[in-house]
């Protein structure tokens, strides 16, 4: 039997357009929902798709392009936001929602993350910080103090022209195995565990914890980014059915480990 899996994005093209190329090479069909409305409706969602063969991933991008406005929501009694779920419930093997974290409260995020950590039924929220083009930036070590992640990602992707002569979300297509191996690599070294599911609930209070928000008026207001991590490996692993085990994480790094020595192979490296 097929199974359907959803990822809610956050980005209208960086955060869709690596996991379309790199699903589609796990044998992976992937279609595109576009953007979620404020009612909760995927507008290019179609039902039939659902009882076709094979697995199948949707895509959706959230409302108003900011996930954390739409979650904010999430107090009210008939939000939108779980009026969305009870719409889709039963319908997704998994659900993911893919969150850069940037100018939001540690109280925010904690309280988003109490909510939304189940992939089974309101969805697992998987954290990148400070956003999800720092799976390119692999290695970096040195604190990032922007204003907005805006900044950093212009500053990113100038390097990446000017070094690769290509973007960072190319770059992250073209090296996603070795690039998430080596934040596979790092997460379970600094969170002492090597059960993949529980990095997005461990890496929470390493971001709450190392990373300093400082709250002046909205123009001025700045992050000091001290931790840098991606946990996006967590989605695919779900999907491939590499997470049954506890301790999983040598059998989520030897599949994308197969998966970089394949590719080699197919260059001719």
């Amino acid at each position: 039997m097929s199974k359907k899996f959803l990822l809610i994005v956050e980005g209208k093209d960086t955060e869709k357009n690596i996991f379309e190329e790199v699903l589609s090479r796990y044998g992976y069909n992937v279609v595109d929902c576009d953007v979620i409305d404020i009612t909760g409706k995927l507008k290019n969602f179609d039902m039939a798709k659902m009882v076709s063969d094979g697995d199948e991933v949707f895509i959706a991008q959230g409302p108003r392009n900011r996930i954390h406005d739409w979650l904010k929501l999430m107090d009210k009694k008939y939000d939108d936001f779980e009026r969305f779920f009870e719409g889709i419930n039963g319908l997704f093997a998994g659900i993911f929602i893919i969150y850069d974290v940037d100018h939001n409260s540690t109280e925010d995020i904690s309280t988003m993350f109490e909510k939304y950590s189940d992939e089974t039924t309101n969805g697992l929220l998987l954290l990148n910080s400070p956003c999800i083009e720092v799976v390119a930036d692999a290695g970096r070590e040195s604190e990032l103090k922007v204003c907005h992640l805006k900044e950093y990602k212009k500053s990113l992707n100038k390097r990446f022209s000017l070094s690769h002569n290509c973007s960072a979300k190319q770059y992250i297509i073209d090296n996603f195995e070795e690039l998430v191996l080596y934040y596979l690599d790092k997460n379970c070294e600094e969170l002492g565990c090597d059960n993949v599911i529980e990095h997005p609930s461990l890496i929470l209070s390493k971001i709450n914890t190392l990373n300093e928000r400082v709250n002046y008026p909205k123009e001025e207001a700045y992050v000091y980014y001290r931790y840098f991590t991606t946990v996006m490996y967590v989605s695919i692993a779900f999907m491939k059915g590499l997470t049954k085990e506890i301790d999983n994480s040598n059998i989520v790094k030897s599949f994308f480990e197969s998966h970089k020595i394949e590719k080699q192979l197919h260059k001719g490296i």
